[in-house]
């Protein structure tokens, strides 16, 4: 395995973890227990920037750059959505 291959690898974890962090978030009951678990979402989240970075750095991960239309057309698409 290489380098680009654990990195991604490692990113593709954290989405899992976030994903099951998001999830105990909004069905914590208790608010200790919710302040605790967004605390590690917000770590994994950091955590997650930082890896996928990295693989941007490296080139190991390209994302093509939204065109400011395509900015202003997802605003307008959440800003319709909140009006409904």
């Amino acid at each position: 395995m290489t380098d680009r291959d654990y990195m991604m690898g490692v990113l593709s974890d954290l989405k899992l973890e976030i994903d099951g962090l998001y999830h105990a978030v909004v069905e914590s009951s208790n608010d200790d227990l919710r302040r605790d678990f967004t605390s590690v979402l917000n770590t994994c989240l950091v955590d997650h920037k930082k890896v996928f970075d990295a693989l941007s750095q490296k080139g190991w991960y390209k994302v093509k750059q939204a065109s400011s239309q395509d900015i202003t057309d997802v605003k307008n698409t959440f800003k319709t959505a909140a009006i409904i």
